[in-house]
């Protein structure tokens, strides 16, 4: 999908954010997501008073469709997902560069062990695992570190 769109969200984008955000959680992570049972109010709130104070956020956007997004901090990716229809066409790689663009001296980022696809994700763009852990309350889920850094990258 090489005509999708990088571009800032725009007020009117959070419906459509968290409408992709929410798709592709319950895609990567069903079991997490039912555990934790946070309804689409809990989601809107948490993105717009935290991901998007905390983080810069951009959108890959098709036409007028809000198909990904990227969310990160100095040196810290903390969000990347696509809409499930449009996972593997390239959406999150761009999404990836930008972000390595943004922090060209090196990122790190944490996922869930069990999201077995983000991590071939990762580690085929250059990203080394760091540490394994447990994410902090309330997931309380076992996690990994990733790095990457423009010396290593291949």
């Amino acid at each position: 999908m090489p005509d999708a769109e990088i571009r800032a969200p725009r007020p009117e984008d959070l419906e459509a954010i968290v409408g992709v955000w929410e798709r592709a959680r319950w895609q990567a992570e069903p079991w997490l997501e039912e555990r934790m049972a946070y309804t689409h109010q809990d989601n809107l709130r948490h993105f717009q008073n935290v991901v998007m104070q905390q983080n810069q956020v951009w959108l890959a956007v098709e036409g007028e469709t809000v198909v990904g997004l990227l969310a990160l901090s100095p040196g810290d990716l903390d969000q990347l997902y696509v809409d499930p229809p449009y996972q593997g066409k390239g959406i999150g790689s761009r999404l990836l560069e930008r972000a390595k663009e943004i922090s060209p001296d090196g990122l790190t980022l944490y996922t869930h062990q069990r999201n077995e696809r983000a991590r071939a994700f990762y580690e085929g763009r250059g990203f080394s695992m760091v540490k394994l852990g447990v994410s902090p309350p309330p997931e309380s889920e076992p996690d990994v570190q990733y790095a990457w850094s423009p010396s290593r990258a291949t």
